[in-house]
């Protein structure tokens, strides 16, 4: 479960939900997310792996651990 706190602090940090994107396009990705990783990944693995922000338009895109990315979309779907 999130606290309040953690989820002012991510989007703080993160932004709002990016612009253009539903909350069905960000719970349909965070399910995407889910799934191509926790099965393959322990939970030790995940919290190293490195992406790009798909939702960052510049070049190159912020980098950000996935864990970071769902717990981000977590927070805006609150």
């Amino acid at each position: 479960m999130m606290t309040p706190a953690k989820q002012k602090r991510l989007l703080k940090r993160f932004g709002p939900c990016p612009p253009g994107y539903t909350h069905q396009d960000l719970t349909q990705f965070l399910d995407l997310l889910y799934g191509m990783y926790s099965h393959h990944f322990t939970g030790e693995e995940l919290r190293q792996i490195i992406v790009s922000d798909p939702f960052d338009l510049t070049e190159p895109p912020r980098s950000l651990k996935l864990v970071e990315l769902a717990e981000w979309l977590e927070a805006i779907l609150l």
